[in-house]
């Protein structure tokens, strides 16, 4: 009898072995392994260390990514709120960052004051609009403004850099006389708090309907023509003096 159970013993321990390594090999494919995980901390710190030794960075442990199998690491200044980038480790070695991009050139500056603004806009239009769940954003251009941003620099609403303001509201009436009298109370909330925008967005955040409004200006808003164009643009296939309309 002992001697029937000794193969059944080997084949069950046969196959827990296969289960554990194919855990293991499943997990290493999504999460890396704790090896590599190392020699990529390792090396970043390295890499830091050759050439960013005069940001004073923090480098947390890095992450993987099964997608590419890179492991990277965010790293970011101590000092600096508008220093942070990525460094990325794949077959051995640090491959590339992103310093350039997101520094030097300040994607991480604009950003943040596109963030600082938008709380700004969104609290407007929760209070002066009633819209109390809008989730409102303003996006800088970042074409030819390198000149005009500097790391760091305290947040400022006549920033001379082109904007637009993203309006995303829960609409319960998609009409387009509904969407005329948001802009033109929007447009004019903004300006008695001082905020002047190039150009106007408008979407909803209703599941139930979708309307999405781009390429309206000040001067449209302020033409009385509003209402016309935004018809017309709903029954064109195309723009209409820069303005898109789609509902449904």
């Amino acid at each position: 009898m002992k001697k029937k159970r000794r193969p059944l013993k080997i084949l069950a321990g046969t196959i827990a072995i296969l289960l554990i390594a194919g855990l293991l090999f499943i997990t290493n494919a999504f999460v890396g392994n704790p090896v590599s995980a190392a020699l990529a901390n390792k090396a970043i710190k390295q890499y830091v260390e050759m050439n960013y030794s005069h940001l004073d960075l923090d480098i947390p442990k890095s992450s993987y990514n099964f997608k590419d199998g890179t492991y990277s690491s965010r790293v970011k200044s101590k000092s600096s709120m508008d220093t942070k980038f990525s460094i990325y480790y794949r077959s051995g070695k640090v491959q590339w960052d992103d310093y350039d991009g997101y520094v030097l050139n300040k994607f991480n500056t604009l950003e943040r004051l596109s963030s600082e603004y938008s709380v700004i806009a969104k609290n407007i239009i929760a209070t002066e609009l009633g819209f109390e769940n809008n989730r409102t954003m303003v996006i800088y251009d970042h074409e030819d403004n390198l000149n005009v941003l500097e790391l760091d620099m305290k947040f400022d609403k006549a920033l001379p850099i082109a904007s637009e303001v993203v309006l995303r509201l829960d609409l319960k009436e998609p009409s387009l006389e509904m969407v005329e009298k948001i802009l033109i109370d929007a447009h004019q909330a903004f300006l008695t708090n001082d905020c002047h925008f190039n150009q106007y967005s408008l979407y909803t955040d209703d599941d139930e309907l979708s309307v999405m409004v781009n390429g309206v200006t000040p001067s449209h808003i302020e033409s009385g023509e509003l209402l016309t164009l935004l018809e017309k643009a709903r029954n064109s296939d195309d723009f209409v003096d820069g303005i898109s309309v789609f509902i449904k």
